[in-house]
């Protein structure tokens, strides 16, 4: 009879130290929100892509990943195009709803931070500028997007699409039972940079050739952010 009372009172304990470890967990989650992190893209992939659609690309040295506690990035993955183009890639997942746009997706990239920064309707939708005194343009991928037009730059157009992704049953039913966050706000950034004395970019019909082609492999298994 007594081990019976000894061993519900050991029940006891245990249930309590777990229900205080998940509230020590909670608490924290709460003030110490996890770091989101960004998976690297898949530069094989994207490579043979470009070169297949015979537009000639040239790897350039990646950039650093970045991560923070408000944003992370992948290694930004750069081409030279024979076309007098600089193309560069980068996936950027932003913690808050509020923060994601490319303006604020680029911050941690000089070299992806537009200067002089204009906004174009498209489609699809792209932002102007400069960088390094050069016209670049600039767009970004919502992958899980169930819309046609997948690309979009400020916070309305990208949070939209991430809002589109998750109205699909799956997705609801493994966010409800703790598989994937209730939204994710990743995409996948987009530059394309003149680097010769050319004209605007805004007219260069292979910005539009660019994303077209590289939907596809952008939108692959290979591509696809597994966190």
């Amino acid at each position: 009879m007594n081990d019976r009372i000894v061993s519900k009172k050991q029940l006891r304990l245990i249930y309590s130290i777990l229900a205080a470890i998940a509230s020590v967990a909670a608490t924290k989650s709460l003030i110490w929100p996890r770091w989101p992190e960004a998976r690297p893209l898949n530069q094989q992939a994207i490579t043979e892509t470009l070169n297949a659609a015979g537009l000639r690309a040239t790897p350039l040295k990646p950039l650093a990943a970045k991560r923070s506690a408000e944003l992370a990035t992948s290694a930004v993955i750069g081409y030279s195009l024979d076309d007098g183009l600089e193309l560069r890639l980068m996936r950027g997942k932003a913690r808050k709803r509020f923060n994601f746009q490319t303006a604020f997706l680029s911050t941690s990239h000089p070299e992806l931070q537009l200067k002089q920064r204009q906004l174009s309707a498209g489609p699809p939708p792209y932002a102007i500028g400069l960088v390094s005194s050069q016209p670049a343009l600039q767009t970004c991928l919502v992958q899980e997007s169930q819309a046609s037009m997948d690309f979009g730059v400020t916070r309305e157009e990208l949070s939209a699409l991430v809002d589109r992704a998750n109205q699909s049953r799956w997705r609801r039913l493994k966010s409800i039972i703790g598989l994937q966050s209730n939204r994710t706000y990743e995409c996948i950034l987009l530059q394309a940079k003149n680097t010769k004395e050319l004209p605007a970019l805004t007219e260069n019909s292979t910005w539009l050739r660019i994303l077209k082609i590289l939907r596809p492999a952008l939108q692959s298994g290979s591509n696809k952010s597994s966190l």
